[in-house]
């Protein structure tokens, strides 16, 4: 990620080769429940346990959350990015 800070945003953005919106969250927790969640999927998809749904749903709407938030602090450095590279 220290290239993306020191890359021309303004051309990446012109261009459309800014990629910083397709990062995945790398903290313990998004990591954790993305590993519960892979687990519940194949046990929904062999259809043992209907009690998995309702956990399989509380992950997903868990790491949705980390998921968005993750996204607007993208955004967020991204904005600033692009004011500090238009003071140049």
């Amino acid at each position: 990620m220290e290239e993306y800070f020191d890359e021309d945003i303004l051309k990446k953005i012109y261009y459309n080769e800014l990629e910083a919106l397709h990062e995945a969250p790398k903290d313990e927790e998004y990591v954790e429940i993305t590993e519960k969640i892979i687990e519940l999927e194949e046990i929904l998809l062999k259809g043992e346990n209907k009690d998995c749904i309702k956990r399989y749903m509380e992950y997903i709407n868990e790491r949705v959350g980390i998921e968005a938030e993750n996204q607007f602090k993208i955004g967020f450095k991204t904005a600033i990015k692009i004011i500090i590279q238009c003071l140049k």
